[in-house]
Formats: C-alpha cells, structure tokens, sequence
C-alpha cells in the first residue's frame, strides 16, 4: 500500500540549502537623481522625489532669498492689516456704545461729568476783548454754533456781527442800516441750531427773523407776539424754535416746516428768560412773579417754581434735573426738578454797591458738569463748584472785566468763555458805566484733566 502524499501533524517547511540566499525586501534610498549628458535619468528615485514635493516646496523653492523677504514681509503686513481692522471695529463699536450710554445719560438727566477741579483761572495773555465798529453801543445777547465755528453777537444799535473763531476775526455783519425791513432796534436775543442751517433773532419789532448762519441771507419771519421778545432758543439736534416776551407767553415754532406750533400761557409777568435742552420742555422766569416754570410740552402742563423776592432775571439749565437762577437781589439759586424751593442759594454773589446787592446779569452754564460762572457789573465774571451731589455750590475763581456782563456762553468742549459786556444793563439805561468798552470777551482755560 502506497504512503499518504500528506504527512498528518506535519506542517510543510522550507529547508534552505547550504549556499542559496534570501533576498530580503529593503526600503528604497531617495538619492539625487543622476546626470547623464546634462539630462535627468528617469529613475526610481526620481519618481519619488516628484512625489515628495508638495504645495509648499513648489514655489519657494524656485524664489530667490529677496523674492522669500518680499512674500513674507506682505503676509506679514496683510496680517497686521486684518488685526487694526478688527481693532477698528471693536473701538467702533465700544464708540457707539458709550455715545448711546451718554445720549441717554443725558435724555434722562442723570449725566453729569466733573471738570470743575480741572479749572485754574486764566492768565492775562489767555483773556481778550475784541471789538467791531458795528456795535457802537452796549453788547446784549451771543451764541455759538455748536460745533465752535462761530460766534454771533447782538448790539443795542441793532446790528449782528459774526465772528470766525479759527479766523479770529469778524467775517460779516447785519446792520439796521442794510437790513432796515428785518431789523428794529436793540437786538434782544439770539440763538442757532444745533446743525447750524438756521439763525434766529429778535429786537424790538415783535417778530422772529431767521438767517443762514453761513450766508446771512434772510430765511424767514415769525410773527405773532404782542410786546417785545427777551428769549430765543432752539431745542437740541431739532428745528424747534421757543420765543419769550413781554407778552408774558412762550411760542413754539417749527422752522422745518416755516410754521407756528402753539403758545404757552402761565406767567404772571413778562417773561425775563427762557432756555432748553434735549427734552422737549422749555424752562422760563417771570421776573416780577417770581417764579420759574418748566413747560412740559407733550404732556400740556407745567411745573412751577417759587424763587427769592425781587426779580429772577436769568435761567441756565445744568441737565435735564437741575437749573441755576440769578436774581436782581443779587441771590444766585441752585435748584432740582423735584423740589419747588432752591437747594442751595446764594446771596450778595456779586457783592453790594452803596449797600444795594448787584444783579446777576448773566450765567452760563457747562452743559452736564459741575460748574457754571455768573456775570453782573463788578468787574467780575465769577466761576463755581457744584457739590455735594448737586446739593450746593462753592466759589472756584474770578476772571476780571470792566463792564456789565450781559449774556455769556460756554464752548462746547468748555475750553473757552465768550461774554457780550457793554457799558450799560441789556434791558435799560439806569446807569453807565463810562469806563468800560463795547466788546466780545474772549477767555481761554488753561483745563487740567
């Protein structure tokens, strides 16, 4: 019987015989591929050597050192360009959010920045008084574009002057003599928007007029009051005008739509002063009757409030939540909205002359801050501290002037002071003062802050 040709339990092998070889599989060397009459060989390992390069080794490798420099330097540059873009946009944005923050600061009242302590009183070099031949009597009323472009000043002789700050020079003029059908008389008042399109001002026509601020061509004419308008001013960023006369009535317009809005009745006495601000209120004095009223517009009411015997000839709003009011008893007074008696009150501010208090001509106020200064007819225009969380106010320094200080208005950016001073009282002719001069005063701050 022939053998099984498989062997149970035995597994084939492999027997190496004395003198064969295994031929182990090694890895390939890439080596540099071979010259052969100045052609490339196509080798093995040339075709790895194209496998190898990739994206990155297919153009610089064939750049020179300068070409390399180059590319790096503008990825470099593109790089610091995508950073200051986002840089931009996160300032943007943290811009928008705190002009929001403080637009509504200020709508509700409640914002309030404290520079006062930044205040040093002004050398003689940084104080100076100019002058226009056309204002050859006493300086009464001025304002100032918001943007501190101009400043426009008002004369008893019923001439307008606009000044160019940059320019420091006078850059045109309205005269009774040019303008006879629009200007009648002493000029009384005068305001500008907040954008700048419209100039108003009031003499003793009775009427509004209205400019171009920038080419003093006449607009427009209000009319409607009964007895000479004291107060001009515009609300904040709109073409809202209010009037105050000796009609003892506030009017409302809208130069928007060149038309009249209505008239507010309440005081008691011709109105003395008027001023506003964002909301749409308008706050008035009623000299004689003593009192003050803000005039809430929307809401067709009022609120009233009782000041010191004697006249209140002047009011400046603070903010929205707190005003300051001069007095012909020489008393300047501190007040809030919600209380109808002064906070803080003031007496003799301006000193006595021959034991009688002297009248507080003026005030201006540093819109949402803690200072405001206050004019009359001792040669000194007085700056003061609110403190005490709007509570009180303290004296800070005297800027002098020789004259009466009939109306005055701080800068936007309170860097500067512009005052209208004359040798006699805005309203009248009581008394002259034969030393002083007719002119604009200018007073720069030197501001720490």
């Amino acid at each position: 019987m022939s053998s099984s040709f498989f062997l149970k339990g035995k597994s084939r092998k492999i027997h190496k015989r004395k003198g064969d070889k295994i031929n182990k599989v090694k890895p390939k060397k890439v080596s540099a591929p071979n010259l052969e009459n100045g052609h490339e060989s196509s080798s093995d390992s040339d075709l790895d050597l194209k496998k190898f390069s990739d994206a990155e080794a297919s153009e610089s490798d064939h750049e020179t050192a300068e070409e390399k420099k180059l590319r790096l330097a503008k990825k470099y540059l593109e790089e610091i360009e995508k950073e200051e873009a986002k840089r931009a946009e996160l300032k943007e944005v943290d811009a928008i959010e705190k002009r929001l923050q403080k637009d509504y600061l200020e709508q509700k009242g409640k914002l309030r920045v404290e520079v006062a302590d930044g205040y040093t009183a002004p050398h003689t070099d940084d104080i100076r008084l100019v002058k226009a031949k056309e204002h050859r009597l006493t300086l009464t009323c001025l304002c100032i574009s918001y943007d501190g472009e101009y400043v426009f000043t008002g004369c008893k002789s019923g001439t307008i002057v606009k000044w160019g700050v940059r320019e420091k020079r006078k850059l045109g003029s309205l005269t009774y003599k040019s303008h006879s059908n629009f200007l009648k008389g002493a000029i009384t008042s005068i305001a500008i928007s907040s954008d700048s399109k419209y100039l108003a001002t009031a003499d003793h026509s009775n009427n509004v007029q209205i400019w171009d601020p920038h080419t003093l061509k006449h607009v427009h004419t209000f009319k409607g009051h009964k007895d000479i308008i004291i107060g001009l001013v515009f609300r904040r960023n709109t073409h809202d005008l209010y009037s105050a006369g000796k009609d003892r009535s506030v009017k409302i317009w809208s130069l928007d739509e060149m038309a009249y809005v209505e008239t507010l009745f309440g005081h008691q006495c011709p109105i003395t002063s008027i001023d506003a601000l964002t909301r749409e209120r308008a706050i008035t004095t009623g000299g004689r009757d003593t009192t003050v009223r803000i005039w809430k517009i929307v809401e067709e009411s009022q609120l009233i409030f009782n000041g010191p015997e004697g006249s209140i000839d002047v009011v400046k709003l603070l903010d929205e939540e707190h005003f300051i009011s001069g007095s012909d008893n020489g008393s300047i007074c501190l007040w809030s909205v919600l209380k109808k008696k002064p906070l803080w009150t003031a007496t003799e501010a301006h000193g006595k002359e021959n034991d009688v208090p002297r009248w507080i001509t003026s005030l201006a106020t540093l819109i949402n801050s803690d200072m405001f200064a206050s004019g009359s007819y001792d040669n000194n225009i007085r700056l003061w501290k609110v403190c005490d969380s709007y509570k009180k106010f303290i004296p800070m320094f005297s800027i002098e002037v020789v004259g009466f200080v009939n109306c005055m208005q701080f800068t936007t950016d309170g860097k500067q002071l512009y005052a209208a001073v004359g040798q006699e009282h805005k309203s009248g002719r009581w008394f002259k003062l034969s030393s002083s001069k007719n002119g604009l005063l200018i007073v720069n701050f030197p501001i720490k802050l």
